[in-house]
Formats: C-alpha cells, structure tokens, sequence
C-alpha cells in the first residue's frame, strides 16, 4: 500500500472531525432527551398523583368498573364504607361486592352506559354494609377508548340519605296534620259526653255505702271512663304538636322515676331492668313530664315485647354536646318490613294499643331538639337510641328553635345511686 500523501492526511483529518462532530452531537441528543424523558416523566407522575388525591379526596363513593364488572379501581370513602381497603377490592366483579350475586345486578346503570355511551342515573337505591344503611343515587360515567368505544364506566354513588329523610319527615307532618284534625273533631264531639258520663259515676261511686255491691260497676265505669280520657289525650297532643315547658332537668333522675312506675308491673313477667347510667351527666333543658312519657312509651313497648321474660337495660351517656340515651331488650327484634311502620299513627301489631305512642314518642324527642334511631334485626333485640343535645339554658333553647317554657325548675331526690339494678 502506497503512503498517505498530504492531502489523504488532510481528508482524514475532515473524516475524523466529521465523525467526532456527529458522534458529539448524538451524545449531546441523547442527553437532552434523557433530560426530556425524565421530566416528562416527572409530570406524569406528580398529575397521577394528584389525581389519586382527587380520586380519594371525594368524600362520596367512586368505583370504576370495565366491561365485565370488574372493579378497576375504588376510592377510599367507598373502600371504608364497605369495611375494606381499595386494593382488596381492585378485580373482584362488583356483583359480588355489592349483591354478593354471581351476575351483574339488574339495577345497575352501567348496564345503559355500556350500551349506550351516555351518562346514566338510578335513584334511590339502598347501600347496604353490616348494620349501615343509607339512600344513594348512583351516576355512571362512560370512559371511551380512541375509536370511541365505552370500555369502562365510572360510577359515582352520592349519599343522598338525609334527603330522603326529609321528603319521609315532609310525608309524616302531612299525615299528622291529617290525622291531628281528624283527632280535633273526634275529641271535642266526644269529650263533653265523656265527661259528664265521668261525673256522674264519681257521684255515684261516693254517694254508695262501701258495701255496696254496686260500687263494683261504677268502678269499672271510672276506669273506663279514665282510659278514654288517656286516647283523647294522646290525639290532642299530636294536634298539639307536643310543645314542651322547658326547665332543668336530670335526665337519669327521670330514668330512675321511670323505673318505678314500671318495676312493680314486671313482677310475674320474668323480664329484669337493668340501670347503666352514667355519672355526672349534666342537667339539660327539658320537659320532665314529657321525657318520662317518652322513655315509659319504649320501655313498656320493650316489656311487652318479651312475654316469656328477658332483659331491657337503659344506658344512659353523655357523647360531646349531647346525652344518649339507649333502651335495649333482649326480645325477638323487629322484622324489616315493620320498622318503617314503626313511628306512623295508628300502626300497631298488638291486638290492643291506640299505635301512638311511638308517634308521640318521636315528637316529644323532636320538639327537644333531639332524634330517635332504632337498631334491630329478627332474633337479636331492639335497641331504641334517642339523642337529646345539651341545652343550659332558655336563652340557647330559643337559639336552638325550641320554645321557651315558664314554671319552677324541676329537683332531683339523689336518692338513688347511679348505675343501680331493680330486678323483679
């Protein structure tokens, strides 16, 4: 091979230079693209981030599914509600979440949106978990693919549980309205006759030696007459709409009161009151006369309820701003299909009762400012839950909507210990 001569030197010289150049500059490339792919990655993974904290952030409950129902993904509102954590139920069908079935649930309005593409809405459905319970409109969202195709849904469940509450409260004050001027009418063509039927018996009865046979008969009469007084009463007041004369109250005094009127009656029926009240529970502001109508309503529905005997146990506490009060039996429970009855006028499932009382009992609670919850479930007892807010004084009473009442505070003997037991 021949010497390089001069000007071959100075071509490889270029080549070299060429070379090096662009090997430089694919390096520098690389780089920058490096650089690129880092931050790009970066961004994708701060927006997920952000979006899961959105996806979880929604205090309402989330769930995507795909076309198999199968869950996608699940925020943490609905994880908790359901008692599980997002990943256990990330690939489980939601039929078998939520229906515990082994196909899709007719119900379900992602049925529409899979076939149709469009957003779709059933309302309201049950949401059931455990003893937990709400009303729940359920949108679904589609999620297309790029040629347009809905190949996963996401549906959103809204707690719409308070609004049905509402709309069943607005149901019931017309019926009670009804129902109240139904009661007016009959009340006052009855009392006039009634009373003077009640008076003349009282005449009669002292008017009679104490030997006289006949005193039996206007015994009864009385009693009698008395009774009628009583359902009169109790129509009145749900014309009345239950205005409570507000004074302090000791709402474990009222208990023990309670206890009394009914520890004798439960003597030859097997069933134990137990007390569990708490101490030093703070007065409040209430009706007395009232608030022991209200809790001798329960009790008595609780006795009789169990007839071959048991337990009802009234706990009392106080949680935050408020005083719980929870009434349990250890009875039969009550059957689904009757617990929406339970507070409607006039329903009953005794063969005797005027099925008031847990109307006017829930009324009292109410114009207290408070609430009544009932947990129950066929062969596991009933538990009554009444919640009545902590009120120090007429001035918050009037703050709190809760009319004024007048007459001297009511007092408390203290000669019952806390927590105590009467056995019958």
């Amino acid at each position: 091979m021949p010497p390089f001569g001069v000007s071959s030197v100075s071509t490889l010289v270029v080549l070299l230079v060429l070379v090096g150049a662009v090997l430089g500059g694919w390096a520098l490339g690389s780089l920058l693209a490096r650089g690129r792919f880092r931050r790009l990655h970066e961004s994708i993974i701060k927006s997920k981030r952000q979006l899961q904290a959105i996806f979880d952030g929604i205090t309402d409950g989330l769930i995507i599914v795909d076309r198999e129902f199968r869950i996608v993904a699940v925020n943490k509102a609905e994880a908790a509600f359901l008692g599980r954590e997002p990943h256990e139920l990330v690939g489980k069908p939601c039929y078998e979440v939520y229906c515990r079935g082994d196909a899709p649930c007719e119900l379900c309005p992602a049925h529409e949106t899979f076939a149709t593409g469009r957003v779709a809405l059933v309302s309201p459905l049950e949401h059931t978990t455990g003893y937990h319970r709400k009303g729940v409109d359920v949108y679904t969202f589609p999620v297309n693919d790029e040629n347009g195709v809905t190949i996963q849904a996401i549906q959103y469940i809204k707690d719409v549980t308070d609004r049905l509450q509402l709309q069943q409260q607005l149901r019931e004050v017309e019926q009670l309205t009804g129902i109240g001027q139904m009661a007016a009418n009959v009340a006052h063509e009855i009392r006039n006759p009634l009373i003077a039927v009640g008076g003349f018996a009282r005449q009669l009865h002292e008017e009679m030696d104490p030997d006289d046979p006949r005193r039996e008969h206007t015994r009864v009469i009385l009693e009698e007459v008395t009774r009628l007084e009583q359902i009169l009463r109790e129509q009145l007041t749900l014309e009345r709409h239950l205005q409570p004369v507000l004074r302090p109250v000791d709402v474990n005094q009222i208990i023990k009161d309670v206890r009394k009127l009914v520890s004798h009656g439960i003597l030859s029926s097997g069933v134990r009151l137990v007390g569990d009240l708490g101490e030093g529970l703070p007065v409040t502001m209430g009706d007395a006369n009232q608030l022991k109508q209200a809790f001798l309503n329960i009790i008595n529905n609780a006795i009789q309820s169990m007839p071959e005997g048991g337990t009802v146990t009234v706990k009392t506490q106080q949680l935050g701003q408020h005083i719980l009060v929870t009434i349990t039996d250890t009875g039969h429970g009550i059957p689904e299909e009757v617990m929406d009855k339970l507070f409607v006028p006039f329903f009953t499932t005794r063969k005797t009762g005027s099925g008031l009382g847990l109307a006017v009992t829930r009324r009292i609670i109410e114009n207290h400012g408070g609430r009544i919850d009932i947990e129950s479930g066929v062969g596991r007892g009933t538990s009554f839950i009444i919640t009545l807010p902590i009120v120090r004084s007429t001035q918050q009473a009037r703050q709190d909507d809760i009319h004024r009442g007048r007459g001297r505070p009511s007092t408390s003997d203290g000669r019952d210990a806390a927590g105590t037991e009467v056995d019958p």
